[in-house]
């Protein structure tokens, strides 16, 4: 019987990640749905949005959310109309795009000082956004047998943003990492193009 499977991989920019998710899903085989989560905001976006289309095979079926700042039944329609066209392996590319679509909304960019309370506001909309998305991703795993590769940014590891955006940003997509790893079958890290399997 076949089962489904989550894959989480996690790096820094260009570090392999996005390669390999392509790769690996092309290895298992079988129809793909690839969920593009990026939103076209300047030229410098639009150019790296054309490299992806470029890369991938011709015969996969890209998804895009369309709203600017996405809701959950966005992706929950995605997740069904790719299943019920019949593909077995979803690939996520990726869940920072998709957290900085929900996070730029507030323009945070703008302020210099955040107040406890719009942070907490921010917070809790983000994570219960992802708690669902999350969901969804489960369910997809164990009632239809689907294969589901997440691909994400490690942006933790450097040093602590001087505004506030950047810093809120940083650990929301910290605590979202955390997330995806606790509900994935196997984890990988990407180190200058080399995958570390940690899970």
């Amino acid at each position: 019987m076949d089962m489904g499977h989550i894959y989480f991989l996690l790096g820094g920019a260009r570090s392999g990640k996005s390669s390999y998710s392509e790769e690996l899903a092309e290895k298992i085989g079988g129809s793909v749905a690839y969920l593009a989560t990026a939103q076209i905001t300047d030229e410098e976006m639009k150019k790296r949005i054309e490299v992806h289309k470029k890369r991938r095979p011709a015969h996969w079926t890209v998804f895009e959310i369309k709203r600017d700042a996405p809701l959950i039944s966005d992706v929950k329609s995605v997740f069904e109309n790719a299943v019920g066209s019949g593909h077995k392996i979803i690939l996520i590319d990726c869940i920072t795009n998709l957290l900085f679509r929900l996070v730029y909304r507030f323009n945070l960019d703008s302020i210099e000082v955040i107040d406890n309370i719009l942070e907490e506001t921010i917070e809790n909309e983000v994570l219960d956004f992802f708690d669902r998305f999350l969901a969804l991703v489960s369910r997809l795993k164990s009632k239809n047998d689907t294969k589901v590769i997440i691909v994400s940014n490690e942006v933790g590891m450097g040093l602590v943003p001087a505004y506030p955006f950047g810093r809120i940003f940083r650990d929301l997509m910290g605590i979202i990492n955390r997330k995806i790893a606790a509900i994935s079958d196997e984890a990988y890290f990407f180190i200058a193009g080399i995958p570390q399997r940690i899970k």
